[in-house]
């Protein structure tokens, strides 16, 4: 036999410093010549043996600050009706020019639902009669606001979204197209449709990022469908009179978060969304130069919207609703408004209040009452409290109105 041949060690394994590798890819290199291409696959592990560690970071689009107002300490009206704050504003530089980051980023704020809201208000007015002069007071009874944002949710579950979707303006509709105004798709006019498709949100966001434009908008719209707002405010108001509420009752229905804008990053827009930057051109009357210049320069994108489903109905015609109905909601929590009421509540009630409200054994006196527990004191001190009423408007030489009749709540 002869001696085994000699074999030399294997040299270690050594990058080439002028070799590109197929499996790596150079931290610093940038994929801004081709922002469309999307849906590529993972990076390569250069071992199957050893997991990577150093797999790209998911991209978070962090929300807009929630614009709710805190209905306990502040209420504010326009034309008689409670203003709520509307819109969520955000600049981020990559949504001006990164077409499939804004995609990510409106689906992302989608998810998030609005906050319907049920505002019930009673208010009457008082009279004061100084010298020659009156002097009117309006006086709020009573402001109960109800979330309704849970009712948008499948299974009342804060992670659920399989009832919303989101669309696309149709060609029909006029909205702005990138726009100062409102306008239909060239060539669409009214209800005439053509064959042509409408932009979906890809198409949309690169049309946004490609405009030459520095002042752009591009709205989010939020909106709740299906809930039947006449139902339930006429059950509301119904119940309120079955107290013998004699006052004006206000029932509206403004929603929160129901638009989200993305500004440009300019200047001018960061200037637009400072309040102490706005109040100089108010004082100093600038506004009367700067917002035409706004007005015709901006460009606006409202086409996408987030429609979150009270109920839907099908091609039967048979209504479904995510959670309750209008009149399973009333009647689960009637109850506690009529009490909150005659309780002169104001303020934002959860439900975890109108339940304790609701386990209380009986509901509060009529505003204006002595409740003493003996039926007898009880009717003498309503009457004699009827007659400082009857004497009171005689001595103002107003008609005896709806004072004697009973009740609370009436203009005096």
């Amino acid at each position: 036999m002869g001696l085994p041949r000699k074999t030399s060690a294997p040299t270690p394994y050594s990058d080439d410093p002028d070799a590109v590798s197929l499996h790596t890819t150079p931290d610093d290199y940038s994929y801004d010549d081709a922002p469309e291409i999307t849906g590529l696959p993972p990076s390569y592990a250069d071992s199957e043996g050893h997991s990577s560690t150093a797999a790209a970071p998911l991209i978070r689009h962090i929300p807009p600050p929630s614009t709710r107002t805190d209905h306990n300490k502040f209420a504010a009206f326009s034309g008689g009706k409670p203003k709520v704050c509307e819109t969520q504003k955000l600049m981020d530089a990559r949504y001006d020019s990164d077409p499939v980051y804004l995609e990510e980023g409106i689906r992302s704020f989608a998810k998030e639902a609005p906050i319907p809201l049920v505002y019930i208000m009673g208010t009457h007015k008082e009279t004061i009669k100084q010298g020659d002069k009156k002097e009117t007071n309006h006086i709020t009874d009573f402001r109960i606001v109800l979330n309704m944002q849970r009712y948008l949710r499948k299974g009342f579950d804060d992670r659920d979204i399989s009832q919303m979707r989101l669309v696309t303006a149709e060609n029909a509709e006029k909205t702005h197209r990138g726009t100062f105004m409102k306008k239909r798709a060239p060539g669409f006019k009214q209800e005439i449709e053509m064959a042509k498709p409408k932009p979906e949100l890809k198409e949309w966001c690169h049309l946004y990022c490609a405009s030459p434009s520095i002042l752009r908008i591009f709205r989010l719209r939020r909106v709740v469908t299906g809930f039947d707002e006449i139902h339930l405010k006429n059950r509301i108001e119904g119940l309120i009179r079955s107290t013998n509420y004699r006052g004006h009752i206000s029932i509206t229905f403004p929603i929160e978060d129901r638009n989200v804008d993305i500004y440009t990053t300019t200047r001018i827009n960061q200037w637009r969304l400072k309040t102490w930057i706005c109040w100089i051109f108010y004082l100093t009357f600038m506004w009367i130069f700067a917002w035409p210049y706004l007005f015709f320069a901006t460009k606006r994108y409202s086409v996408v919207k987030a429609e979150w489903p009270f109920s839907t109905t099908d091609a039967a015609g048979n209504k479904r609703y995510t959670t309750v109905s209008e009149e399973q909601w009333f009647a689960k929590w009637h109850v506690g408004i009529r009490r909150l009421a005659l309780d002169r509540f104001q303020g934002e009630a959860s439900e975890e209040q109108l339940e304790g409200v609701m386990a209380r054994p009986a509901d509060p006196p009529m505003p204006g009452t002595i409740s003493t527990g003996h039926i007898g004191v009880d009717n003498a001190v309503g009457l004699l409290n009827q007659g400082f009423q009857v004497a009171s408007a005689l001595s103002r030489g107003d008609s005896l109105g709806r004072g004697p009749q009973g009740g609370w709540g009436y203009d005096v």
